[in-house]
């Protein structure tokens, strides 16, 4: 096995506005954290997997499928997959922005081929998940979901652990909208923490099922300061279970990929059943999801084009099968799997609007940008049972 980790910054250096929230349409030039991708690889005679986490909102199907194929022909193997994942921090560069899109297609190219890969031998791995309300639980008054999740990936090279993974299902919007800066949020944080009590392990960072979850009700604030109380909480947690011991199984590099077609509908919804308990936030994010739907019937709206498709990809590392999926997924769809031998992720290989249960009855800003039918919904399920 080889084995190949790199961390960039992906700082635009010139300036552009945030994307994750409709008010951010400020040009800005102010990093309070830098923006990073971690690039892990791994080889073992044909098989060939790369991951990148990136400090981003999101990263488009389109983009992922241009680099990877750029990859498969510098390498002259088809048998390269590339897996892209974002934390989908809201206060990174604009991904809307083609003159980033370029630069960041240029910098993760060049810095991928000339990575140095190393042998390791007996590389194995452990997987363990805690439920934690570290940064967030449910985001929606009334509702529980019960699914946050911390999940620490580990690789190990006979006894020696050399690579770390969080999986946390929150969304990093500690911070205010209107932040006048740049920042990796509490994910990023939270690896930085890491990284310098752990200098001789690498660290990376995927984003869970969070369409639901986010710290709306845990924040003691939305300034700096409170986001960085966030991100202590998760380190702690994360440092518990550095200390365990868990099982381990050979790492494999079996991964598959599947196109799951999309059918989208935009069903009347009834306002008469908003709860009277909702905050203030809630109210004006129901506002805003009403003006969003509009905009998603015109094809005018941070999503695009609402897409025809998901690619959705399996990585069976052997002490887990993640599944990478590209929507904001609300977390109750952790309850189809046996998470003790497959695990969701989402905000990978692509993006898309928020999916939420079938059945769901809260009245949501979520809710309004949902547009997928039962159908594709119960055949979502079907395909994530059986990858």
């Amino acid at each position: 096995m080889q084995y190949s980790f790199a961390k960039i910054c992906i700082n635009a250096p010139f300036p552009t506005t945030q994307c994750g929230h409709s008010s951010q349409t400020e040009l800005i030039y102010e990093f309070k954290d830098n923006l990073y991708a971690r690039i892990i690889g791994f080889k073992d005679k044909d098989d060939f997997i790369i991951h990148i986490s990136l400090d981003l909102l999101s990263i488009k199907t389109d983009f992922r499928e241009l680099l990877q194929d750029k990859l498969r022909t510098y390498y002259s193997n088809d048998n390269l997959h590339l897996i892209t994942s974002t934390t989908h921090t809201h206060y990174a560069n604009s991904v809307r922005e083609s003159r980033y899109l370029d630069y960041l297609m240029d910098l993760l190219y060049e810095n991928i081929i000339s990575m140095e890969y190393e042998e390791k031998e007996d590389v194995c791995t452990s997987f363990e998940k805690v439920h934690s309300t570290a940064c967030g639980k449910s985001r929606i008054s009334g509702y529980e979901t019960g699914n946050e999740y911390l999940c620490l990936l580990r690789f190990y090279e006979k006894d020696k652990s050399f690579l770390s993974i969080l999986i946390n299902n929150c969304h990093p919007t500690t911070l205010h909208a209107n932040v006048p800066y740049f920042s990796a949020e509490y994910p990023g944080n939270t690896l930085r923490m890491l990284e310098e009590s752990h200098p001789d392990e690498s660290f990376s960072f995927i984003q869970g099922c969070a369409g639901d979850i986010s710290s709306r009700f845990v924040r003691e604030g939305q300034d700096y300061e409170a986001m960085i109380k966030i991100a202590t909480n998760l380190y702690k947690e994360a440092e518990e279970l550095l200390t365990h011991n868990p099982q381990r199984k050979p790492l494999s590099l079996n991964y598959k990929e599947v196109i799951l077609p999309y059918e989208h509908e935009f069903n009347p919804i009834d306002l008469s059943n908003i709860r009277n308990d909702l905050s203030e936030r809630e109210m004006e994010t129901i506002k805003i999801g009403q003006m969003m739907r509009e905009k998603l019937k015109e094809g005018s709206n941070v999503f695009g084009t609402l897409p025809e498709n998901a690619h959705i990809g399996a990585w069976d590392l052997g002490s887990i099968k993640l599944i990478f999926y590209p929507n904001e997924i609300f977390s109750q769809y952790l309850d189809y799997l046996n998470l003790n031998k497959t695990y969701m992720v989402s905000y990978s290989n692509g993006y898309g609007p928020y999916i939420l249960p079938i059945g769901f009855e809260y009245i949501t800003y979520e809710m309004f940008i949902d547009t997928l039918t039962i159908k594709t919904k119960e055949h979502l399920i079907e395909t994530i049972q059986n990858m």
